[in-house]
């Protein structure tokens, strides 16, 4: 009797960064509270000796996800400003961020409020929250001075928690007009 042939390995380079993207997945729809090395493993569609070859605690794959999650949404706002020349298109471009961008990828919302929440609980996972709140005010100091900087990123930390759970969300112009005001410049409004 002959012993059972060896399956082939799969060639699966991108393995590591579709499980993060699939813990991504899990934290959307279950929370930090129901993410399991076995529920990522599924999302994944890999074996679970996988996810724990690559992230030996949930501590690490959810560290992991979230810092996916916040170069992510960082390197996007940051291109919408470096693409802003000034005046009523920066207003324009950080409420396109705001209601074009968050508002309208519900997952993304859900990983941020849950990674605020971890945040208080972590202190690891309150550093990259800091990082990216300081990546945030570093791209908006370059088209304002530090302080309105920091003033338009609170701004835009409420509308985001305000646009995913109001019953009617505020329309384009209606954040549009906030931002103005936060940015020093009088409200602008437009008929929709």
């Amino acid at each position: 009797m002959g012993s059972a042939p060896r399956r082939a390995r799969r060639h699966d380079p991108d393995r590591k960064e579709r499980i993060v993207a699939s813990a991504l997945e899990v934290l959307a729809r279950d929370g930090v509270a129901g993410i399991t090395h076995r529920a990522v493993a599924t999302a994944a569609d890999v074996p679970l000796g996988s996810v724990t070859y690559h992230f030996a605690t949930l501590d690490d794959l959810i560290q992991h996800a979230f810092e996916a999650h916040v170069d992510a949404l960082a390197a996007r706002f940051e291109a919408r400003l470096a693409a802003c020349g000034g005046g009523d298109d920066l207003v324009d471009a950080i409420a396109s961020a705001i209601t074009d961008d968050l508002a309208s990828h519900p997952n993304e919302l859900a990983v941020t409020f849950e990674l605020y929440g971890d945040a208080i609980r972590r202190p690891a996972i309150r550093h990259l929250t800091q990082r990216w709140m300081e990546r945030a005010e570093d791209a908006l100091a370059e088209h304002f001075d530090r302080t309105t900087a920091r003033l338009v990123d609170v701004v835009v930390e409420g509308l985001m928690v305000h646009t995913s759970i109001a019953q009617q969300p505020m329309s384009k112009d209606d954040v549009r007009a906030l931002l103005a005001m936060a940015a020093g410049g009088a409200p602008t409004t437009t008929k929709e």
